[in-house]
């Protein structure tokens, strides 16, 4: 009996083990590993708190592209008033994944078996036509299929901050369950970084009381834009062949910048223009060569981020009310040294346009610079392993590891490994867009009809 094993349970995992079981035909033994026993949840949708909501509308985010109100019909059991331009909480998509992962199983075709692993993949070695992985229980399981569909790893401790490692004032990871009860409600938190995750923290501190001042330190202090009130699916613009051709970075940016001005003359906003991007975003960043991607990645990438990667409006709202309060501000600087003492951390940070770096104390450091994409540096044995043994490699952009066209992984020769499959969003190294739901549902329908042919 054919058997896949997915690593990740997750969108990713979760997803694919969805498409997996409502396609199967024939026998199939399905193992979906995960090592906190929580299925369809992850990062994203793990959390409980009312505040994260998600950041796509309703409309856009079922799991099956041709059922779109799929999500939408699914959350108004619970809220029957959601309407499909709402921006819902994220509990619910971690209870649309649970529930449609349980109809997946129950309705699976004769001859497919579906079991879960709570277990953690600590090696993974070939066998023949076969992959063997070893689980943190000592027992070995065979697969001739696997994919590693981990999600986005824990936020690195920039190197200026090295020495708060063991200080209880520093949270280096803010998603850690209850990692923000300890910050008493008159305590100065600095937030490092002004993203999306800065938001989160930034709301939950607000839900539990926080009364104390709040500084969001980034390079360039540039927040998400928010997105529209959607009542409606937009109508895009339609790109222009040339702007497709083949073309240096510099110029592509000039006729961006061209086609929102035309847009806008036109009637649309310019998020239209991102939402027309995203179809061929893929293959815009396959064109660029290695020099032009680190070049977007150190001059561009920050301001792609915030106007790709927005926030829903509810949100937005609360921050900038945060602000106009004046408990939250918003400053543009670099963190050149840090030390911990019993009353709290102190900073030297050099502020934007400052000749002089000035010290500044705060009672608690919140890392918000985001997942870490430097695969060497993230705990994670399974991936350390392969990286070493030249069984996978990392882009040389360092965003995550390199694939075929097929989702298959490539070893450190560039040859493409025929049992060994990426679903994550570490394919951001070979397709940019591989965050959000709308993208990563299309790589999981994708990948399962690759598997099952």
């Amino acid at each position: 009996m054919e058997h896949i094993a997915i690593i990740g349970s997750g969108f990713c995992g979760t997803a694919l083990a969805i498409h997996l079981l409502r396609n199967a035909t024939g026998p199939l033994r399905l193992s979906l590993i995960n090592r906190s026993g929580r299925l369809a949840r992850g990062l994203a949708y793990g959390t409980r708190s009312a505040s994260h909501i998600l950041n796509v509308p309703a409309e856009r985010m079922s799991l099956f592209p041709d059922q779109p109100s799929d999500f939408l019909e699914f959350a108004r059991k619970q809220m029957p008033e959601a309407k499909p331009g709402d921006f819902l909480p994220r509990r619910f998509y971690g209870d649309y994944l649970q529930d449609r992962l349980g109809h997946a199983i129950a309705e699976a075709a004769p001859g497919v078996r579906f079991s879960s692993l709570c277990q953690q993949v600590l090696e993974l070695t070939e066998q023949g036509d076969h992959l063997r992985l070893l689980l943190d229980d000592g027992q070995p399981l065979e697969s001739r299929k696997v994919i590693i569909a981990t999600g986005n790893f824990a936020p690195a401790t920039p190197g200026p901050l090295r020495a708060l490692e063991d200080a209880p004032q520093y949270l280096r990871d803010p998603w850690t369950p209850g990692a923000l009860e300890s910050i008493p409600a008159d305590a100065n938190v600095l937030l490092l970084g002004s993203g999306l995750t800065m938001y989160d923290m930034a709301l939950a501190l607000q839900d539990q009381g926080h009364r104390g001042p709040l500084l969001a330190l980034s390079r360039r202090a540039l927040l998400p834009q928010a997105h529209r009130d959607n009542a409606s699916h937009p109508v895009l613009p339609e790109l222009p062949a040339a702007f497709l051709g083949d073309m240096g970075l510099n110029e592509r940016l000039r006729r961006l910048r061209q086609l929102i001005h035309q847009a806008a003359e036109e009637g649309h906003d310019w998020r239209d223009v991102i939402a027309a991007l995203r179809p061929v975003t893929p293959q815009l960043w396959q064109a660029l060569s290695d020099r032009e991607r680190s070049r977007f990645l150190r001059h561009l990438q920050t301001y792609w981020d915030v106007h790709r990667h927005r926030a829903a409006p509810p949100v937005a709202k609360r921050i900038s009310d945060l602000r106009d309060s004046g408990q939250l501000r918003v400053q543009a600087g670099r963190v050149l040294a840090a030390r911990a003492s019993e009353s709290g951390i102190d900073l030297e940070i050099r502020h934007r346009g400052a000749k002089q770096s000035q010290r500044e104390h705060f009672d608690y450091l919140i890392n918000c610079t985001g997942p870490c994409t430097n695969l060497r540096t993230v705990n994670e044995p399974l991936l350390s392993g392969l990286l070493d043994h030249g069984v996978i490699r990392q882009d040389r952009q360092g965003l995550g590891l390199a694939t075929d066209e097929g989702f298959r992984l490539l070893d450190a020769s560039g040859k493409a490994n025929p049992n060994l499959y990426l679903l994550s969003p570490m394919l951001r190294a070979s397709h940019w867009e591989a965050t959000a739901v709308p993208e990563l549902r299309g790589h999981a329908a994708r990948l399962a009809e690759l598997l099952l042919a």
